[in-house]
């Protein structure tokens, strides 16, 4: 049995159903007959990268006979009454047979990821603090913009306009320039997202829903800053309005 790595190098596309593999080493040689490709799947000490290339033998078969094997077990519920289960088993089988170990997938990737697990951590309160000084800052520019337009409001409304009508095209004006921004952030978001997908370990570079989380708070934040100036300055007085500008 191979995987996919393997018969995309050794192979070239063909199918290697039936075709032959030699392993030769400095006393042995042995060749085996290709029955099967399963795909990619990584060792414990490897996480990240390509998968490299690996073909796998029955454990009886000389000279690969294995003399302590590993037995992977996928329970449908906990791991501790299945554990539990396989122990008594192999007890009743020969009670000298040693176990050296039995460990959940869990726990034997925990050591490995660690270190990513803390630097996941800190990027998410970094994360949050960026959107939240970004939501920060954009109701700021956004709501001073609107105030300063208070005399051009003021001169609608004292030449007929409807405040709801003048509201609505500040709201529309201020939903085209935040959705160009947004996607402007979306095409770097997308940039940088493939530059550190070669980092990340069963994470996901492109997140739709973390992307438009953060897309939807910014643009409610928007439409706060646009929205309510612009309702204080058509509930004031025209002419008051107009002598303050």
């Amino acid at each position: 049995m191979i995987n996919e790595a393997f018969a995309k190098r050794f192979f070239n596309g063909r199918n290697p159903i039936g075709l032959r593999v030699t392993e030769v080493d400095d006393q042995i040689r042995a060749a085996y007959q290709v029955v099967g490709v399963a795909r990619n799947s990584r060792i414990q000490k490897k996480l990240r990268g390509e998968v490299e290339p690996r073909y796998f033998v029955p454990a009886e078969q000389p000279p690969a006979a294995v003399k302590s094997p590993t037995f992977l077990l996928r329970p449908a519920a906990g791991s501790a009454p299945v554990m539990e289960a396989v122990r008594k088993t192999i007890e009743r089988v020969d009670p000298a047979l040693p176990i050296e170990s039995a460990d959940s997938i869990e726990e034997r990737i925990a050591p490995l990821t660690a270190q990513d697990r803390t630097t996941a951590k800190l990027a998410v309160v970094f994360g949050s603090v960026a959107l939240l000084l970004a939501a920060i800052g954009l109701y700021g520019v956004l709501s001073y913009g609107i105030a300063r337009r208070t005399g051009e409001i003021a001169l609608r409304i004292a030449l007929g306009a409807r405040p709801g009508r003048v509201i609505a095209m500040i709201l529309r004006e201020t939903i085209g320039l935040v959705a160009a921004g947004l996607a402007i952030g979306a095409g770097l978001a997308y940039a940088a997202s493939r530059w550190i997908e070669s980092q990340l370990y069963g994470v996901d570079p492109q997140d739709p829903l973390t992307q438009a989380l953060a897309a939807g708070l910014l643009l409610l934040v928007a439409l706060s800053a646009a929205y309510l100036p612009a309702r204080r300055a058509s509930r004031r007085d025209p002419m008051a309005g107009l002598r303050q500008e």
